[in-house]
């Protein structure tokens, strides 16, 4: 079973539906409590013209009922967001490929995936620590399309490095010598989710990304 680290979920007390209503409900009042007194002290001989009060009347209900369709639609909305939160908190426990350079390392290294959508005639990979500086270095795969990078946590020295946050760091060159960028993803656990705003965020190793930086979903463990 996976550990489920954190979710966090916002939602706001009052709709602006509701509140809307409750303003047109005191104005309403206010309006029959203004209507009485003037029919109550109306002249007999000379009494007030209805149509006004008819088309008053029919405004209010025009806009109660344009009310109450804003309250259908955010309930709906709401719905959405609670199906929408409720898949996001299933993503905890899953390691997840997302797009980032920088990957946690523990005892068993990192793992990383870069794509060459350019032709490149050298390519060079560094993993540098949380102070920059490189601790790993080889070359990386020239061809076009998707490589898999396994870090498997060890110094260029053969030591074991420490426990942090290293990135990934790659310097290719096109045969005319123009340097080019291979997009970079990396692998790692999802530890807690945020369902508080519009779009759901996720905490995976040290980043934290929306569920549209999500690559692709991997397994549990």
């Amino acid at each position: 079973m996976a550990d489920v680290s954190s979710v966090t979920n916002n939602s706001a007390a009052t709709t602006t539906a509701q509140k809307d209503s409750a303003a047109l409900a005191t104005d309403f009042s206010d309006f029959l409590t203004l209507l009485t007194t003037q029919l109550q002290y109306q002249d007999p001989l000379d009494p007030m013209d209805s149509g006004e009060f008819t088309n008053q009347l029919v405004a209010f209900a025009g806009v109660e009922q344009q009310i109450k369709a804003n309250e259908n639609l955010e309930s709906i909305a709401l719905l959405t967001s609670l199906n929408s939160a409720g898949a996001a908190v299933g993503y905890l426990g899953h390691t997840a490929l997302v797009e980032s350079p920088f990957g946690e390392h523990s005892t068993t290294g990192v793992n990383w995936q870069y794509s060459n959508t350019d032709i490149i005639e050298e390519i060079t990979i560094q993993v540098k620590d949380e102070d920059g500086k490189v601790v790993y270095e080889t070359t990386g795969e020239t061809g076009l399309g998707l490589h898999d990078f396994k870090w498997d946590g060890l110094k260029t020295d053969g030591t074991l490095a420490d426990a942090g946050t290293y990135e990934l760091s790659i310097t290719a060159t096109d045969p005319e010598g123009e340097k080019v960028s291979p997009n970079i993803a990396v692998e790692g656990r999802v530890t807690a989710v945020d369902t508080s705003g519009l779009e759901p965020y996720f905490t995976i190793g040290p980043n934290l990304v929306a569920q549209s930086d999500i690559v692709r979903l991997l397994a549990q463990n």
